[in-house]
């Protein structure tokens, strides 16, 4: 929350007096509150309102508010829910805690009672964070010293290169352009690019454009005043001004409307620009970093994305090649998500080291996920591993015989020129691997599809059909997968609740 913002407390009950005595007794001056008379109608609120507080009744038809309470904490599980109800006893309250309330509350109550509770839950909250972050960047600092170029692990020419290119853009102004397949680590680059940088101390704020809705994305980038659209009940700041006198990192700016781009190409021209609502202009001083996986030339030729705005963003660009071009890189980014498991809170002592034959599987396989999916197959193979070594056995089922999927990389392919790696084809995915090669290779896009069809029928089977836990498992924002799913004509079959 910026210092212009009140806290955003979402109230849900199905009784109508009880909601309207809320939203007239809290302090709003301290508070924005708003209500939902049921579980699926609080969802739907905090999908396109966000609140930083929670507060829902226990006893409501249809979903109980035990069960409204673990789906408030899928959605989001960094905002504390506090559970009231007039028909308390002591077993309610420890279920409601053992299911993660932050706190239980008996009716009636004082309203500065459920103040004092609310406030204290997002000191709490924002203590959390706090403690996050900077257990993040002490592991980024003994990243650094252990590794020697910024936390970036790899012993690849690519990736040295890539690094040397940060080292000498890093203390200018320059827009930078980072652009490789998804999970090759953009983010990781254009972090290290602000630790580097002059603006260091300021912040560093990281927005996913295709993970915001295009009817949306302006007021997160600009921000909005009062009464700019309907619900619109105070002035929110925007990325722009968060990240004010230090780094925006933009994600995946190939997604962003064509409507959109000009207001963004005035605020990297003159560091202006015009909050929702206002007519009044605002300024900023940002050092824009944006990343994408897509190809922006050919967006720019069919007319997806602007030419000027593409020269202003591409002063320097830094690619990643994927992690199937770099296999050398395998094994000491195994290692160290390895090792990094180590500090974690784990229920279990996490194993120290590969089997030979499981780092042989890990370095010949395709990773059309690349390093994110490495880092999870690292988690589910120390997941059942009882011993201190990961066997090949511990493997996702892609890594053993007969298992499908991209079990193996393919030939190795030729480094260009300026340290930039031709792709080799990509193999025929409907094809049996261990088939003579038949001269016949599918084109890249129907490879393409063929493997996401299969992927994402496989993650939804594992996930029984939510939604919501596939794209955290994915690394995917809810509404990036609903799209994809849509793309490829495919239906969630949910089973149970969620999604």
């Amino acid at each position: 929350m910026s210092s212009r913002e009140r806290a955003r407390v979402l109230f849900v009950d199905d009784q109508e007096r009880a909601r309207q005595l809320f939203l007239r007794a809290v302090d709003t001056d301290t508070f924005e509150a708003r209500a939902a008379a049921s579980v699926p109608e609080g969802e739907a609120l905090i999908e396109s309102w966000r609140p930083d507080v929670i507060v829902t009744d226990l006893r409501m038809p249809d979903v109980d508010g035990l069960e409204g309470l673990q789906r408030f904490r899928r959605l989001l599980p960094e905002v504390p829910v506090i559970v009231v109800t007039a028909f308390g006893t002591v077993e309610t309250a420890v279920e409601s805690m053992r299911r993660g309330a932050f706190d239980y509350l008996s009716k009636p109550f004082e309203q500065d009672q459920i103040e004092m509770v609310m406030t204290r839950a997002l000191r709490h909250r924002a203590l959390l964070a706090e403690n996050a972050r900077l257990r993040t960047e002490l592991a980024a600092r003994d990243q650094d010293q252990s590794q020697g170029q910024g936390g970036v692990v790899g012993r690849s020419r690519a990736i040295a290169q890539a690094v040397a290119l940060v080292n000498r853009v890093a203390p200018t102004d320059y827009p930078v352009l980072i652009q490789g397949e998804s999970g090759t680590g953009k983010d990781v680059f254009a972090r290290l690019i602000h630790e580097r940088s002059a603006r260091s101390a300021r912040p560093f704020v990281s927005l996913n454009c295709a993970a915001i809705p295009e009817n949306l994305l302006e007021s997160e980038l600009f921000g909005y005043e009062k009464g700019a659209f309907s619900g619109a009940v105070s002035a929110r700041a925007g990325f722009f001004e968060r990240a004010d006198g230090g780094t925006l990192f933009l994600d995946e700016i190939g997604d962003m409307s064509v409507n959109l781009q000009p207001k963004l190409l005035r605020v990297l021209q003159d560091g202006e620009y015009y909050p929702v609502g206002s007519r009044k202009p605002s300024r900023t001083d940002v050092r824009l970093i944006a990343a994408s996986n897509q190809n922006i030339p050919a967006r720019v030729e069919s007319g997806q994305f602007r030419q000027d705005l593409y020269y202003r963003i591409n002063t320097v660009r830094i690619v990643l090649p994927p992690l199937r071009e770099r296999p050398e890189d395998i094994d000491p980014l195994a290692r160290h998500f390895l090792a990094a498991l180590s500090r974690k809170n784990l229920p279990f002592p996490p194993p120290r080291a590969f089997s030979p034959e499981a780092l042989d599987r890990l370095v010949h396989h395709a990773w059309p996920g690349n390093v994110r999916e490495l880092a999870h197959v690292i988690e589910h193979a120390a997941l059942l591993c009882d011993g201190d070594v990961i066997e090949a056995s511990h493997l996702p089922p892609e890594f053993q015989d007969g298992g499908g999927g991209p079990a193996r990389r393919a030939p190795a392919p030729t480094p260009g020129p300026a340290g930039h790696v031709a792709e080799a084809a990509p193999p025929d995915p409907a094809a049996d691997p261990q088939a003579p090669f038949d001269g016949t290779i599918a084109s890249f896009q129907d490879a393409r599809r063929v493997f996401e069809e299969r992927y994402f029928v496989q993650l939804l089977e594992a996930h029984g059909g939510n939604v919501q836990r596939a794209a955290e498992a994915a690394g995917l924002h809810r509404t990036t997968l609903y799209e994809r799913l849509a793309k490829l004509g495919l239906t969630p079959k949910v089973s149970g609740t969620g999604g």
